[in-house]
């Protein structure tokens, strides 16, 4: 069993940028520099990329990350000195789906063509298991080796509404990493808050260009026009909840998360930088 120390022990700034812009790749290293993200990632030695590809739906479904912000922050690494054998992209998507075809299926194999960065399918890989300290309801957990052995996580969620937790951003793109997944569908709003105690992202970055409203898996993309970024992943995600039309304190995981001092999910504690989030705002249809 690997012991994880709990990231409460690290304390992250409340930080978060919101760019409005229709360019994923322009617009994802803005945000990157809004949050000063070269001097939080020095911090690290290797940074595993984690998009999500939960399916082999194509970007334009607003179901899974545009894989041009992932050659962003690829670019944006090299551009700051990091070595491609210094990070890598991983992801693992629903048990039913062969990840690997999926970063086909969304273009990002073709997109990264030339970067020389590896890409992981977080499923296929050993799996170690994981005592979380301070956990109520996930005590324990299996994840992919990778979790472990890169001491920093990126988190690029899309911006998306979930049937059960409202919304679905970085905090629950955690879920990638572990098996069996269906550990966390019962007392899902808690096991996040305890997933993230050992599995927290060091930064996150939303993808918003295109949303998804009515259903995590079925969806009918918004035109948000929204790059997210931010140190706090607690923050990041009140942001990204609010920018489709909720209230954090209506999404029990953010309320737990905050009450567990993962992070600030109060909008009016969190400083920003960039756009107006009340201007941004939209109200997706929810399931």
């Amino acid at each position: 069993m690997v012991g994880i120390p709990d990231v409460r022990r690290l304390k992250k700034s409340t930080l978060v940028s919101i760019v409005h812009t229709e360019d994923p790749i322009g617009g994802t290293k803005k945000a990157l520099d809004q949050v000063h993200a070269a001097d939080v990632l020095r911090r690290y030695q290797r940074v595993l990329i984690k998009p999500n590809y939960v399916n082999g739906s194509h970007p334009s479904t607003g179901v899974t990350t545009d894989p041009r912000v992932v050659r962003a922050i690829v670019e944006y690494l090299l551009e700051h000195g990091r070595n491609s054998r210094e990070f890598a992209v991983g992801e693992g998507g629903m048990a039913t789906v062969d990840t690997m075809q999926s970063f086909r299926n969304a273009g990002l194999v073709d997109e990264l063509n030339g970067y020389g960065v590896k890409l992981i399918d977080l499923n296929a890989e050993p799996h170690v298991d994981v005592d979380i300290e301070g956990g109520r309801s996930l005590k324990s957990v299996r994840v992919a080796r990778s979790f472990v052995d890169y001491d920093c996580i990126l988190s690029v969620p899309k911006l998306k509404v979930h049937c059960w937790a409202l919304s679905t951003l970085s905090m629950k793109n955690m879920m990638g990493g572990i098996l069996p997944k269906g550990i966390m569908h019962d007392d899902l709003a808690q096991k996040i808050v305890d997933l993230n105690r050992a599995f927290g992202p060091e930064l996150t970055v939303i993808d918003g260009i295109l949303g998804c409203q009515r259903h995590e898996l079925a969806c009918d993309p918004v035109a948000s026009n929204v790059i997210v970024a931010g140190e706090d992943f607690v923050a990041a995600d009140a942001v990204g909840s609010f920018l489709m039309g909720l209230a954090p304190d209506q999404v029990l995981y953010l309320q737990l998360a905050k009450k567990a001092g993962l992070g600030e999910n109060d909008l009016f504690k969190i400083e920003y930088t960039g756009e107006e989030i009340s201007r941004l705002r939209k109200h997706y249809t929810l399931c």
